[in-house]
């Protein structure tokens, strides 16, 4: 079986993912249009007059706004990619399956991750629950469709922006992969602005591991399937943590 880095990295003529400022310039569409369509989604089923931080503290509406918009960020995504010549669709995003053990090693580190995690938030005295998504389980509205738009829709259209086309362009760049792994930690740290510093720290160095998982492997779906494992075990926990309450 060949190496999955050199599935990500073949191409079908030599051809290689948009350069760096063609990324980044799509890129700032995508991420504009992805934030468009939540907030919209948010408004229509808020009702006029609902506040930005009201919206968003409801359950079903983040759930109902990951799931639309999951779609139209994979679309352009591949869109994307699909029209840059010279590179298949499934070696630009990494449609790649990893070997058992790889996929096995880096759950595992995850989970180490994670409890490493955990283990910091209550050494510093603070809920591995962050306090900013507990009214998101309490107004969930149907529990199942927000695991379905947290744990599913939002990793699926997050890792192909981020560590799908967004990795391609930076990795294929001057900035190579230590540049790819960091730039696109950081952007999607920035995302999660409902956390506070150090709840955005984590996101970054879950970022990092993602980024590094990515290019070791070139799968896009472990990556995925990691982030909505990571975002599983987080809603096991902010479950637990209600019900204590």
């Amino acid at each position: 079986m060949s190496d999955p880095r050199e599935v990500a990295s073949r191409t079908d003529a030599g051809g290689k993912p948009w350069g760096l400022w063609p990324t980044v310039g799509f890129g700032v569409l995508i991420f504009v249009l992805w934030l468009a369509v939540q907030g919209i989604v948010g408004a229509i089923l808020a009702g006029r007059g609902a506040k930005g931080s009201d919206v968003f503290a409801r359950g079903w509406i983040v759930a109902w706004a990951a799931i639309i918009s999951a779609p139209l960020v994979v679309g352009a995504s591949v869109l994307l990619a699909r029209v840059r010549k010279g590179i298949s669709v499934a070696a630009y995003l990494g449609h790649a399956w990893p070997r058992a053990p790889q996929a096995l090693r880096w759950s595992l580190i995850l989970l180490g991750l994670l409890v490493a995690s955990d283990s910091l938030s209550l050494a510093l005295g603070r809920s591995v629950a962050p306090e900013s998504m507990i009214p998101m389980y309490r107004t969930p509205g149907s529990l199942p469709l927000l695991l379905i738009g947290l744990v599913v829709a939002a990793p699926l259209a997050e890792e192909y922006f981020f560590r799908g086309f967004l990795f391609a362009g930076f990795l294929e760049s001057r900035l190579g992969p230590i540049g790819a792994i960091a730039l696109t930690a950081l952007a999607w740290a920035s995302l999660h602005i409902q956390y506070d510093l150090y709840g955005m720290a984590t996101v970054a160095a879950l970022g990092v591991l993602l980024g590094l998982i990515r290019w070791r492997t070139g799968s896009l779906w472990l990556c995925a399937l990691l982030h909505g494992l990571n975002n599983a075990v987080a809603s096991v926990e902010i479950l637990f943590v209600l019900s204590r309450r």
